[in-house]
């Protein structure tokens, strides 16, 4: 080996004096100089001769064989200078560059990128040379490249001071940069962790591949694997498919594609190519990978543009991935274009996925307020179902209870009014009976005992019809007289037995007119009234006091009198259906009680009776005072 590079530096020494390119001219003033075609030529160090460049930057056109380049750097000032040549592509096998200066003194400068970059001259991402130039001399160099790649290699020469600060100040951008990205991650897992959507998880992933795929792309991740740079390529090719599956992943889920669809299936088409591209190509030897990333990348925009209408959680997708297309589209035109590979152009692509990693994560902020709102309003509809399917419940169970009550009472009345029809008709049959086959009987008698049932029946039948015009019937509201009520009920009842003897004391204190249901009216009035002449006290002087009052925004109707009053025993059950509460009362239909409080409950009116034995008995009716229709 060290014959190979004794044999090498003589070849190159006689060869010294054809090289014929433009030297690089440094000075205290330059800062950067990018050696180009301008400044080098190609070397065969069989021959030892130089060749003009055929292309804009040095070239690996082989990955079996060296390239070999000559150029001369000459410093243009009166001082001593020190400078940096420095390679901006990262991951490269071999790189030998060997120094013949003017007074033909042959410096070796030897660089394998295989060895660890804590091994280097300087702990930099990228190879570094120093070059050290005397005042106004000129040296030539011989560049020797070897890769899996054969892309292009850009050398540029930086002064000391700006080498210095130009690093610093990119490795402080890169950390921001890769810090964000790291936030930008962390802060999606959270998400992950509270939604577990695969759609977060395919956006978590992408986040990853994407924060890998930038630490290679730009030697970052060298710091990871300091001592393995050969696999940097390797890692940046895998983590770069993983990013265009990730991309298409998500962006096919959060759109919500259906799998029936052509749509998705070309999707998964492409995924598989690409793949399958990554696969074959693991150390990529071609431009074709950023055709093919640039084709994903306007595939996704063109998805969600698609989609927005359907989907408002895409609106900031969009912006995401049209800002990642343009800055991709930037960093294309800089490297496969013009291939000026400018800063301008190498960082667009950093600034374009920042700007993505914010909108995208601002759409994923948005799906995960609008899930939010819509499981919140899920959750209170459903609180606001069960409360309706209770209070539905709860009505049915009211409704069964009436039905049920209502089922027992329309029992109870068939039975009643039956045995209460069938009673005065069996009576009038035994009367015929005995007045058609006994021939002493006293006719007269037999009629009026006839008359007197047939009058209980109808008082029967009246009576129900009553009770079924009550339930049934919606009645108009019209202006109550109670003067005329008063004077109506008096000539009915005035052939009753005792009225004549009755003192009847009246006041109507009403101001404002009152509308209500005359019918409803009418029962009660006639009801109670008619208890207090049936069931008044032989033995005193019977007296009735109606009197009719205006209480606020209510009615008070009060019917009092001295007659027989009611027990204690039977006070609960006289406003029961067909209740007959002493032996006076057994040839009563038993329903003028019930027929009162039901025409009080037709009024949304209350009712309540005060009665002492042998005293007397109060009944106070409040309605609802109404003066209109």
């Amino acid at each position: 080996m060290k014959q190979f590079w004794i044999i090498v530096f003589q070849v190159l020494i006689s060869a010294a004096s054809a090289q014929a390119a433009t030297p690089v001219y440094v000075d205290e003033k330059s800062q950067v100089c990018i050696i180009d075609s301008s400044n080098f030529q190609e070397w065969n160090p069989v021959n030892r001769m130089s060749y003009p460049p055929t292309s804009k930057f040095f070239r690996n056109r082989s990955i079996d064989h060296a390239a070999w380049y000559t150029f001369k750097i000459t410093n243009t000032s009166r001082t001593a200078l020190e400078w940096y040549l420095v390679s901006y592509n990262y991951s490269i096998d071999e790189i030998d560059l060997t120094t013949v200066s003017d007074a033909g003194q042959t410096e070796e400068f030897q660089f394998r990128d295989t060895t660890s970059i804590y091994n280097r001259i300087i702990k930099h991402k990228q190879p570094v040379f120093k070059v050290s130039l005397k005042a106004n001399e000129t040296k030539t160099y011989y560049l020797r490249l070897k890769n899996e790649s054969t892309y292009n290699y850009v050398f540029a020469l930086y002064s000391h001071e700006n080498f210095s600060s130009h690093f610093f100040i990119e490795y402080i951008e890169f950390g921001i940069f890769y810090g964000f990205l790291f936030f930008v991650l962390v802060y999606s897992l959270i998400y992950y962790a509270l939604l577990r959507e695969k759609g977060v998880l395919f956006y978590c992933l992408f986040i990853f591949s994407q924060l890998i795929f930038m630490l290679f792309r730009d030697g970052n991740g060298l710091f990871l694997f300091p001592s393995y740079p050969e696999h940097a390529d390797l890692i940046k090719n895998i983590s770069r498919a993983c990013l265009s599956v990730t991309m298409l992943l998500y962006t096919t889920y959060f759109l919500k594609i259906s799998p029936k669809r052509k749509l998705f299936k070309a999707i998964v088409v492409i995924m598989v190519l690409r793949v399958l591209y990554a696969a074959f190509m693991l150390n990529d030897t071609t431009e074709y990978t950023y055709h093919i990333e640039f084709g994903i990348i306007l595939l996704c925009i063109y998805l969600s543009v698609r989609s927005y209408r359907d989907n408002a959680d895409t609106r900031y997708m969009v912006v995401g991935l049209v800002l990642l297309g343009v800055s991709y589209m930037i960093y294309y035109q800089s490297i496969i274009i013009t291939r000026s590979y400018s800063s301008f152009g190498f960082f667009a692509l950093y600034y374009g996925v920042a700007a993505e990693c914010i909108f995208m994560t601002l759409a994923l902020t948005e799906r995960f307020k609008r899930l939010r709102i819509e499981s919140f309003k899920q959750v209170q509809m459903n609180k606001e179902l069960e409360t309706m399917v209770e209070k539905r419940t709860e009505m049915i169970a009211i409704q069964n209870k009436l039905l049920e009550e209502r089922s027992n009472e329309l029992n109870l009345f068939l039975y009643s009014v039956s045995h209460d029809l069938k009673g005065p008709l069996k009576t009038i049959e035994g009367l015929c009976n005995i007045g058609s086959h006994t021939s002493t009987t006293n006719h007269e008698e037999i009629f009026d005992l006839i008359k007197r049932k047939l009058k209980n029946l109808e008082s029967n039948i009246s009576d129900l019809n009553v009770v079924t015009k009550l339930k049934n019937e919606a009645l108009p509201k019209v202006l109550i007289d109670f003067d005329s009520i008063r004077e109506e009920m008096e000539d009915r009842f005035q052939f009753y037995e005792g009225f004549d003897v009755i003192s009847i004391v009246y006041r109507n204190n009403l101001v404002r007119p009152y509308y209500a249901d005359l019918f409803s009216i009418r029962c009660i009035y006639q009801n109670i009234f008619e208890n207090a002449l049936k069931y008044r006290d032989v033995k005193k002087n019977s007296e009735i006091k109606i009197s009719i009052n205006e209480v606020g925004d209510r009615i008070e109707l009060k019917i009092s009198d001295n007659g027989m009053g009611i027990s204690e025993a039977i006070m609960p059950k006289i406003f029961e259906m067909f209740y007959r509460g002493n032996e006076k009362s057994k040839d009563d239909t038993g329903l003028g009680l019930f027929i009162v409080n039901l025409a009080v409950e037709r009024l949304n009116g209350t009712i309540s009776v005060v009665s002492t034995e042998h005293v007397g008995t109060a009944f106070t009716i409040v309605l609802p005072f109404e003066t209109d229709k």
